[in-house]
């Protein structure tokens, strides 16, 4: 598995747009066949279902790349998604696509102990 993004969610990425790690830019997958960046990132989630966000960034200045809220919010609401959950974006290494891939956690502590807990259906 290659981790392209993980990030534990703020009030910002919840109530605004997701605020990408300046990292995730790098990565070959969210580039085109001419290296240059995608503006929709297509990725699916556990259930096999399809998310497309669309990746917008500062012409100027520090460039601070984002999800767009109308792209991001739906993935929040439909997870339930609060701040400190965190999400991650990766591949599967032996995919030929390399499909995209988002998971969604949520912290919990059971019995003093912490642990993330796959969101998704049950």
């Amino acid at each position: 598995m290659d981790i392209l993004c993980e990030k534990s969610l703020t009030k910002t990425d919840l109530e605004h747009q997701f605020i990408v790690p300046i990292d995730f830019l790098n990565q070959p997958a969210v580039r085109d066949e001419n290296g240059e960046l995608k503006e929709n990132i297509t990725s699916f989630d556990r259930d096999g279902q399809e998310w497309r966000f669309r990746l917008a960034i500062r012409k100027n200045g520090h460039p601070k790349p984002t999800l767009t809220p109308a792209s991001w919010h739906p993935f929040v609401k439909h997870f339930g998604l609060q701040e400190g959950d965190v999400v991650k974006f990766y591949i599967i290494r032996n995919e030929g696509a390399r499909n995209i891939r988002i998971q969604a956690w949520r912290k919990i502590t059971i019995l003093g102990t912490l642990v993330l807990a796959e969101l998704g259906k049950v």
